[in-house]
């Protein structure tokens, strides 16, 4: 039987029932059971509070401990560690090509800046040719083969010349940076000066080459990246950083838009008007900006290919093929050019490109210039 006492008696020992108090007369049992029962809750309280009262001082006095094993709430609020995908790219050179791949990354949301020579580089010209066209911070006129595009007032443009010591500093610190590209052939002595003190420094660095850099041997042979190299001051220069880690991009004859100066027929035209012998068996091989573009960008995002020398060939086939897709009726040779070559592309397409790519085919593009 259980008999529950409501009122407290002076001569009665102290309750040990935890939720007691003066407005609540603590509960008890004649039943030993009962009474274990309540007695083990009254510990279970006891150790509650002491445990809480316990707990803070130990956290506060051991910070570090919560930081070594931080829940999943934690550490999604935690600040991240920067990393050179989150830096910017700054492209040396915004020429026809690299204008467009500025234009490009900014449009993709990357931080980009780029260059160009300043003026103390490029001496004004008295009779400025029509058709030319200067870029901003240039003296320089180019014609329209070489015309960059207008590029928006929220890219940054530096003025630098590699040659230059002085124009160095105007560029963006290279722990800002996660790549750099550069698009115009440079010289050993000042290329080297200038990775020491800059490039080194710089994450990722690719840099644009010509496939005229290979050594022929025989014409219409297929060049690949084991190709040997002619050894010329920018085939050096562009050897040298490569064995340090940078990314040679060799590109073959650049085409564009097919109304553009860079045009397929607009390119023979401009090929043919400069005196050269139109043999009829070359081998041509051209590649679109737009491949050379998707390239580079790739190579900004894939793993690192650093210290690789890779080949964008595009197509090839021969002079008779193009002039006939242009219609010209020009005076050519039938000897083979002893420059003729065929531009292997299997490793950019394999390794880098994304399964199934492929390169515009300049001979399907509309012609709109007849030589």
């Amino acid at each position: 039987n259980v008999s529950l006492n409501t009122s407290t008696r002076p001569d009665q020992p102290a309750p040990l029932w935890p939720f007691s108090s003066s407005r609540a007369p603590m509960r008890e049992s004649n039943c030993p059971f009962m009474r274990l029962v309540f007695f083990i809750l009254s510990l279970t309280k006891s150790a509650s509070a002491a445990l809480m009262q316990y707990r803070h001082p130990s956290f506060r006095a051991h910070p570090l401990r919560a930081l070594r094993c931080p829940g999943a709430s934690a550490m999604a609020r935690a600040p991240q560690a920067p990393t050179h995908e989150q830096g910017g790219v700054i492209i040396l050179g915004a020429g026809w090509v690299g204008s467009r791949l500025a234009a490009h990354l900014a449009e993709s949301g990357v931080d980009v800046c780029v260059t160009n020579r300043p003026p103390s580089a490029n001496p004004p010209q008295a009779n400025q040719p029509p058709g030319m066209h200067r870029p901003p911070g240039s003296s320089r006129p180019k014609p329209k083969y070489f015309r960059p595009i207008e590029l928006p007032e929220s890219i940054p443009r530096r003025a630098f010349d590699m040659s230059n010591r002085e124009t160095w500093t105007d560029l963006p610190p290279p722990s800002s940076l996660r790549a750099a590209v550069i698009t115009f052939a440079a010289m050993p002595e000042e290329c080297a000066a200038f990775w020491d003190e800059y490039l080194s420094h710089v994450p990722r660095v690719i840099c644009y080459s010509s496939t005229a850099v290979y050594k022929v041997e025989t014409p219409g042979q297929l060049v690949d990246e084991d190709t040997p190299l002619r050894r010329t001051p920018r085939a050096n220069a562009e050897e040298f950083m490569r064995e340090r880690g940078a990314t040679v991009l060799t590109i073959s004859g650049i085409f564009g838009e097919p109304q553009g100066s860079r045009g397929v027929c607009t390119c023979l035209a401009a090929y043919a008007t400069s005196g050269v012998k139109l043999s009829r068996r070359k081998t041509v091989n051209m590649v679109h900006v737009d491949d050379i573009i998707e390239s580079t960008v790739r190579l900004l995002e894939v793993p690192q290919q650093g210290g690789r020398r890779i080949n964008v060939g595009g197509h090839h086939f021969t002079m008779r093929d193009l002039l006939s897709h242009c219609n010209c009726d020009l005076p050519t040779v039938d000897d083979n050019d002893s420059g003729s070559k065929r531009v292997s592309s299997e490793y950019l397409l394999n390794e880098v490109l994304p399964s199934g790519y492929h390169f515009a085919e300049p001979l399907k593009q509309a012609c709109f210039r007849r030589c």
